[in-house]
């Protein structure tokens, strides 16, 4: 008797239940990124260490495992945007009641969108979570007004380009909008160098790009970023951290019945995972 076709419309739709409980970290961002990056890199370790290659072809074998290294590459930039998305959240839900004036108005979330989420999500994932954040400038216009002072100028730039401040931190924004565009290359080109992919990656590393070319990356091409981005990482979140406290201090300074200093300092440490001070009331991460 023949097999009944498969119901491939229904086999793509049964993706959606196969999936599980999210990490217990997954309300510190950067606990959360630290926990994804790590996995991904772990498991890239564990298939070095285990598949069995007696008998196995070694130019096989590296064809394959470069197809694997390439997602995992992606993988790990998607997770630092996600990162940064997450962070945002938290921003927008700490701020959200406390200010009065335009600092949300850079997120522009239609009506659809907040209807999808609301009323069993917070707003800050209402505002942030559709949009995507691969981009440095884009990231820099969301934070500096979303981190400015009550009815005060923007914020720094998270993430300078070209001669913006603070000067120390833009060798880090441009090697990450270097890992934006190799992202762009892996997903949608298939690791294949076009010649607009090789033409923005040779303005941006001022080095010969093969085009034609598909991206092969190395064990240890994916040690470095993973490091690169645990550090960019680490480093936004104390930032972005910091700031906020500054923010709520000069809030609570101006009235101190918005809200109870000690309870925030503590709920935005532990959100952060290091100890941050509303007005000299110390939280614990």
């Amino acid at each position: 008797m023949a097999r009944p076709p498969t119901d491939l419309h229904r086999k793509v739709r049964e993706i959606l239940g196969h999936s599980h409980a999210p990490l217990d970290v997954a309300g510190i961002p950067i606990a959360h990124f630290e926990e994804t990056a790590g996995a991904i890199l772990a498991m890239l370790e564990y298939t070095d260490e285990h598949v069995v290659r007696g008998g196995v072809y070694q130019g096989v074998w590296s064809k394959h495992l470069a197809v694997l290294r390439r997602m995992a590459l992606a993988s790990l930039v998607e997770a630092f945007e996600r990162f940064l998305k997450e962070i945002a959240v938290l921003c927008v839900d700490c701020l959200a009641g406390l200010v009065d004036d335009d600092r949300f108005d850079e997120f522009r979330a239609r009506g659809g969108q907040i209807a999808f989420h609301m009323p069993s999500s917070s707003i800050g994932r209402t505002l942030c979570e559709s949009d995507t954040w691969l981009d440095n400038k884009v990231t820099n216009e969301r934070f500096k007004k979303l981190l400015k002072l009550p009815f005060g100028d923007n914020w720094e730039n998270l993430l300078p380009e070209g001669n913006q401040q603070p000067r120390g931190e833009a060798d880090r924004a441009r090697t990450l909008a270097i890992l934006w565009q190799i992202r762009h290359t892996i997903v949608h080109n298939v690791g294949f160098m076009t010649g607009s992919d090789a033409a923005r990656l040779r303005t941006m590393t001022r080095s010969k790009i093969d085009i034609q070319h598909v991206l092969s990356p190395t064990r240890l091409d994916l040690i470095y970023v993973g490091r690169f981005l645990s550090e960019t990482a680490h480093s936004v979140n104390r930032r972005v951290g910091s700031r906020l406290a500054e923010i709520l201090t000069a809030l609570h300074l101006e009235n101190p019945a918005l809200f109870n200093a000690t309870k925030k300092a503590g709920d935005l440490s532990g959100a952060l995972g290091f100890q941050v001070t509303v007005n000299g009331a110390a939280g614990i991460p």
